[in-house]
């Protein structure tokens, strides 16, 4: 067969893809032009399914303890009371639900003289009973005690303090402090006093007699800090729990455009929804000091919540009578100075900031409505917050005259301790150790009259002993789900069993082989290496990783254009670098300077950093302070890469990481180091593999050998140069050490992805390109000759940017004094008309407003004057496709730029004169280094530069794409070239022959952009091959600036025709014809659904309705109604089927959902499908016809076409599935109408010609023939249309367009007459009655299809 091209354009939801011949023109087979889109939904991780299944698995573990405490406590409590618990069982149910036997309003007692009522006046909350049972040994009833130590079973604690005795105090302040001090030296490079009152600093900071801003006052005084020491004081507000700039707390160690208004306190409420944007924003090493300090202020909260007392409950019933005093008391003041509404709208209503919606609960019939059924409200009230409570108080108080009682709230609520709460987010900072400590006494006091608990069974435990080992044992994380079962059937488990049998805490080491286990979960959870797939990679935080890390970014320095001499660069290594801190770039400066590298004044000279260097050699300092100089010998570098291993791997759980260090390093470490090491938090993992840094290769020239790590080392090279083939034998090397079996195409299963380290979008994105290769290699009967690869980036990034750029320039000129401009008013005014987007702007603000080659100023009022004004590029669009604004274009004078030519480096004339002028705006941070290296740069390109800028054209830097070439080259065999395409050579071909895309009016693009890559690609694999540098050297000329000017050719290839000859056509032309086809296929990926049965709310019994609830407990029969019980709504649809059903002279056929909760039961057994019929859809003799139909498959229903995408109450809900149609003169025209900023020749006849050719669309095209048309709508909105605002009409035009986008359909038509969500596709469940309905199954490209009818199968 003929050879054939294929592109592929491949994006995290998309698979564009085209094959042709060498002619660049579109191959036929089964009457199909062979190109077309891959679509499917992004793939995410499976994070929140991981949260449901570790809260499921927790909740089994609980109910499973407190069913073994139930177990121990059985014939006590039968012999005094044999309904017990069936009475606890019953009472979350209504008295007409519940069994026979305890059918009483009584949950708890109901014995004759004592009931629920006696109980609830003797112990107001549970801590009154436990404070009861703690500090009395006189006998109580049994039932008591179980009911103590149930709730205790329910509210553990946390396990995060594995070094706290439960017979201890506390954790002290002093302890905390001194490894939050630690970190903030280590960090921040600042320190605190060693001579600390310690009892005086735990005073303050447990007090609750003083507010936090009187606390931080107090701490300033008694740590003698200096008022001008800023940063050292945000640091102790903050961790007293004051709002702070994160800012001022890291000061320089991070950027000087960070957000100075993002703000972090510990006590507010909302703290842990942005912690997690927080720590995304800072980095994992920032973070770290965020948590150190956090853990200071838990301890501190922990001391407060104790009060001084021994035990929790004591603590707590005191909060309680505390409490009850201080409402008496406001209710006295409002009785006293407050109105009647006043004193209702505190205490009698729901309203944001009472008293009522404080404590989530009212009694007053004053409140009740309707709505609630005139019942008291008992939960789900807005405005709980204490701060909402407090700030309404100190409103009404302000009104009221000061006496005592109303200073006294005053007072109270300054402290933050006014009507104190017994359940409250600070209840987390609890550990385990405190709540064992309670029960060892309560179980020690019932033992001297409850016998049983000190009866021994067959494991040699007590009663007691085992019920105080069921509370405070944790299955470690690392064993997972203990039954083997979970990994055979598909599940999540990998546990290693010795032998069968239930696992308790005093026999786990007899069933289960926890170092088998260890391993397994090691072996799962640490990814494999970016360039060695098999290998596991380092710890971020080991030795040798953070060693390459800096390593790979000092070798990036350069003075004056050349690097740094590998003796300075090892020096600085050594006493800058391995304090552990991070270095920034004047420290960096200051030493090259010291070392008479560079002169002072000249620091511009330094390039190849921004701010400093990111890596650290924060491990290596940490363990230098526990071994001292031993880190040096290679056995104690061994031991501490181990040790920094087990510390990520277990970093969570230090009692493991104890086990770890004491079985295999007992003898190696004294107490101390132990005790140290404990300390040290590691978390997260490298990109690299150890086996990948001590890969063995040698230079080319000298035959000098060494690992790729100690290259780095003697050498400038970074790790892309060690790389390049034409030095050094590591790419050689690399290949070698990837000798595998490679499987061939047909072979490839989806698990084979795991060996790489994909991200979730990514690995769906690979596994689909793959089946399209695969059918189109089946279609083709042969590999390609060439395949032609694009990966789309995430435009996410870019987004983030601009809208920073505001932000970014209004920092940076704060600190730029200039007379003649108001830059505040500039920025903001060009930020809020849209004009800070454009380039033009973007660089008049990085060059203070005028001419970098002249530095006359530039008229802003004529910026846009493409005769007065001109983006030049300092590296030569002729030797280089450079368009980042950041390095490489520069605004001049239209004149100064026709000067200036093709050539590198600047005019002599211009160097002199501006060289100053730049050197001041590289000091400001207007211009970054390389943009200031290009600018002075004196030398003109070597061939070796000019290679490697073509070069740039050829190969592919990004870590995604490389990794899915690894992967292609595996499975296609060797005659097959993989050439990248670069998407800006493709974005500029288009542009340059107006061939522009609009991703609104189609999806046609991905498949257009497969077929450009092909020929884009194709011209610069030909032209350049794979070896710019043989080109270079075989003297030709080139211009990357103008590629397609000429023809390109080598040998006998012709790649590109630019001027015909001889009766031969022009490429151009060719590209033209295909790229005006509308014959792309569309095919998406169907799918079962999964994941949550239902969304996570719970609606309560007055809101839930029967249809589309399902019930609160499914598995309960008696909680199956939820008007009396609630329920969850957005039940979760795994598939349809399609089912015939009625009485049988009234027989109709619907398409009905089948939801995710019966799913597995119907794969279990088949039958069950019918059961589902029939008593969940309550249809009458159902006959199924198709079992299964998948979410997102292909229907066409009278004539149109489009995906079923869901369900929602009795309707289904479609996707578009019919790809507009329109010629390149209107896609031109769209493009222009979704620019934000208004266009020359966008005008208001224009769009109205366009509107009528939608119009026309709508009305007389396929589009007529959906359901819900909107034909109709528009031609009576037209008269409307024309009278819009010519910005209004551009906005109702791009609505109209998303009517014909594939995917849901909706359109806010408002301005014409529509409503808001105009033109969604919903039809009924009932296809009896229509004309055609069919479901048409495609394979991956749409190749192939079949078709079902589903009047007729």
């Amino acid at each position: 067969m003929a050879a054939y091209y294929l592109g592929l354009d491949m994006g995290t939801s998309s698979v564009g893809w085209a094959v042709t011949n060498e002619q660049y023109e579109l191959i036929k087979k089964k009457g199909k032009d062979l190109w077309g889109i891959r679509e499917f939904d992004e793939a995410h991780t499976a994070v929140d399914r991981r949260m449901m299944r570790v809260s499921r698995r927790r909740r089994q573990r609980e109910l499973a303890r407190i069913g073994l405490l139930k177990e121990y406590f059985q014939d006590a409590i039968a012999e005094v009371d044999p309904n017990f618990y069936a009475r606890l069982e019953n009472s979350k149910y209504h008295l007409e639900d519940k069994d026979v036997s305890v059918r009483t309003y009584n949950g708890i007692f109901a014995d004759k003289d004592y009931t629920d009522k006696e109980y609830f006046a003797e112990y107001p909350t549970i801590f009154h009973l436990r404070k009861e049972l703690l500090e009395s040994q006189e006998p109580h009833d049994v039932r008591l005690v179980y009911l103590a130590l149930v709730n205790m079973f329910k509210h553990r604690g946390h396990f995060l303090n594995a070094t706290l005795s439960s017979d201890s105090e506390n954790r002290s302040i002093k302890d905390v402090w001194n490894e939050f001090a630690e970190q903030v030296y280590e960090l921040l490079g600042i320190s605190f006093s060693d001579e600390i009152d310690y009892m005086a600093l735990q005073e303050i900071m447990c007090s609750t007699d003083i507010s936090r801003k009187k606390k931080a006052e107090e701490l300033v005084q008694l740590l003698k800090i200096d008022k001008k020491e800023k940063q050292k004081i945000a640091l102790l507000e903050c961790v007293i729990g004051l709002n702070v700039s994160i800012k001022t707390i890291f000061g320089a160690c991070i950027s000087d455009d960070f957000d100075p208004k993002m703000k972090i306190s510990f006590s507010d409420a909302g703290y842990e929804e942005k912690i997690v944007d927080i720590q995304e924003v800072l980095g994992d090493e920032n973070f770290e000091l965020i948590a150190g300090m956090k853990a200071l202020y838990d301890a501190a909260i922990l001391n407060q919540i104790m009060g001084g007392n021994a035990y929790l409950s004591i603590a707590r019933v005191r909060e309680y009578e505390k409490h009850k005093s201080d409402l008496k008391i406001l209710k006295s003041i409002y009785r006293k100075y407050a109105t009647k509404k006043d004193y209702d709208d505190m205490f009698r209503s729901t309203e944001k900031g009472s008293y009522s919606a404080y404590t989530n609960s009212t009694n007053s019939d004053k409140v009740a409505n309707a709505e609630n059924g005139g019942e008291p409200v008992r939960r789900g009230i807005e405005g709980r917050k204490k701060e909402d409570l407090y700030a309404n108080i100190k409103k009404k108080l302000a009104e009221m005259p000061e006496d005592e009682d109303v200073q006294y709230v005053l007072n109270e609520i300054e402290k933050d301790h006014f009507l104190p709460k017994q359940l409250t987010a600070s209840n987390g900072v609890i550990p385990n150790q405190i709540h064992l400590k309670e029960m060892k006494k309560i179980l020690s006091n019932a033992e001297n009259y409850l016998p049983f608990l000190k009866e021994k069974d067959e494991s040699g435990y007590t009663t007691t002993e085992r019920i105080l080992k069921l509370f405070s044992f944790q299955i470690p994380y690392y064993v997972g789900p203990v039954t083997e079962k979970s990994a055979r059937n598909g599940g999540n488990g990998w546990v290693v069993r010795k032998e069968d049998g239930v696992v308790l805490p005093w026999n786990i080491n007899e069933k289960i082989d926890m170092k088998k286990t260890s391993e397994a979960f090691i072996s799962r959870m640490v990814r494999r290496c970016t360039y060695m797939s098999g290998e596991q990679v380092l710890p971020k935080a080991s030795l040798e990783y953070e060693s390459f890390c800096v390593l790979n970014e000092l070798n990036n320095l350069k003075v004056r254009g050349e690097k740094l001499p590998v003796e300075i660069k090892q020096n600085m290594y050594k006493d800058l670098f391995e304090t552990g801190k991070r270095v920034t770039k004047n420290k960096i400066v200051k030493y090259l300077i010291g070392q008479g590298v560079l002169c002072e004044g000249n620091e511009d000279e330094l390039t190849g950093l921004m701010d400093g260097i990111n890596g650290t050699l924060s491990s290596f300092a940490k363990f230098r302070a526990v071994f001292g100089d031993a880190i040096y010998e290679d056995s104690c570098k061994k031991m501490v890469e181990q040790i920094i291993f087990w510390c990520t791997v277990y970093g969570d759980s230090k009692s493991f990481l104890k086990e770890q260090l004491e079985e295999k390093y007992a003898k190696d470490l004294t107490p101390e180091q132990m005790k140290r090491i404990l300390g040290f938090k590691f978390k997260d993992w490298g990109n690299l593999s150890k086996e990948f840094l001590e890969l063995n290769g040698c230079k080319k020239d000298t035959g000098e050998a060494a690992s790729l790590i100690r290259m780095m080392w003697e050498t400038n090279d970074n790790l892309m140069e060690l790389l390049a083939k034409d030095k050094y034998t590591y790419q050689e090397k690399l290949q070698e050490s990837q000798e595998k079996s490679y499987k061939i195409l047909s072979e490839m299963r989806p698990e084979d992805l795991d060996d790489y380290y994909f991200s979730a979008p990514v690995k769906r994105m690979v596994w689909q390109t793959l089946l399209v290769i695969k059918e189109i290699e089946k279609v083709m009967g042969e590999p390609p000759k060439r395949l032609f690869v694009e990966m789309t980036r995430s435009e996410n990034k870019k987004e983030g940017m601009k809208n920073s750029r505001a932000k970014k320039f209004l920092e940076l000129y704060k600190k730029i004094k200039d007379e003649d401009k108001d830059w505040k008013k500039i920025i903001e005014s060009a930020d809020e008309d849209g004009r800070i987007r454009s380039k033009k702007m973007y660089l008049y603000l990085t060059q203070k407003g005028r001419c970098m080659y002249t530095g006359r100023p530039i008229d802003l009022d004529q910026l846009f004057n493409n005769n007065l004004y001109d983006i030049d590029h300092i590296y030569p669009r002729h030797f280089v496709k450079d368009d980042n604004l950041e390095n490489n274009l520069v605004l001049v004078e239209k004149e100064k730029n026709a000067r200036k030519s093709d050539t590198y480096p600047l005019d002599e004339e211009i160097y002199k004169k501006q060289l100053n002028w730049w050197r001041e705006l590289h000091q400001q941070n207007l211009i970054n280094d390389e943009k200031f290296k290009r600018l002075t740069g004196r030398n003109p390109f070597s061939d070796e530069q000019k290679a490697g800028f073509i070069a740039r054209q050829l190969v592919e830097t990004s870590q995604g794409t490389k990794g899915v070439a690894t992967i292609l080259k595996e499975v296609l065999p060797e005659e097959t070239t993989i050439v990248y395409a670069k998407a800006r050579n493709v974005s500029d071909f288009r542009h340059d022959y107006n061939l522009l895309k609009s991703r609104i009016v189609n999806d046609f693009h991905h498949a257009q952009d497969a077929y450009l890559n092909i020929v884009v690609g194709n011209v610069y694999y030909v032209k350049f091959t794979q070896n710019p540098m043989n080109f270079i050297r075989e003297n030709k000329s080139y211009n990357l600036g103008k590629m397609f000017v000429w023809d390109v050719k080598r040998g006998n290839e012709t790649a590109w025709i630019a001027k015909p000859e001889n009766g031969s056509t022009a490429t151009i032309a060719t590209v033209r014809k295909v790229m005006a086809k509308n014959t792309p296929l569309l095919t998406r990926l169907s799918f079962e659904g999964s994941g949550g049965i239902a969304n996570q709310t719970l609606y309560s019994a007055k809101k839930a309705k029967e249809e589309g609830y399902i019930p609160l407990k499914s598995s309960d029969p008696k909680m199956q109604d939820i008007k009396k019980y609630g329920g969850y709504t957005s039940v979760t649809t795994a598939y349809f089927i399609l089912v015939e059903h009625g009485p049988e002279k009234k027989r109709i056929r619907t398409i009905e959902s089948v939801t995710l909760i019966w799913k597995d039961r119907i794969e279990k057994n088949p039958d069950e499908l019918q059961v589902y019929c029939e008593e969940v859809l309550g249809l009458i003799n159902p006959d199924i016809r198709v079992r299964k139909i998948l979410i997102q498959s292909l229907i066409k229903r009278e004539g149109y076409y489009m995906h079923i995408s869901g369900k929602t109450g009795n309707q289904i809900k479609l996707r578009n599935a019919v790809s507009l149609c329109l010629t390149s003169e209107w896609i031109n025209y769209i493009k222009k109408l979704e620019k934000e900023e208004l266009i020359d020749n966008v005008t208001r006849e224009k769009n109205m010609e366009l509107y009528e050719v939608l119009m026309h669309k709508h009305k007389e095209t396929i589009y007529a023939k959906r359901p819900n048309p909107v034909g109709d709508k528009l031609t009576s909105g037209e008269e409307k249309f024309e009278k819009l605002e010519l910005e209004t009409q551009i906005k109702i035009l791009l609505e109209i367009l998303k009517l014909t986008q594939i995917g849901l359909p909706e359109a806010d038509l408002r301005e014409i007459g529509g409503t808001k969500n105009t033109g969604t596709i919903k039809v009924g469940k009932k296809i009896s009655g229509l004309h055609e309905i069919k479901l048409i199954h495609q394979s991956v490209t749409g190749i192939y299809e079949q078709q079902v009818d589903l009047l007729t199968v």
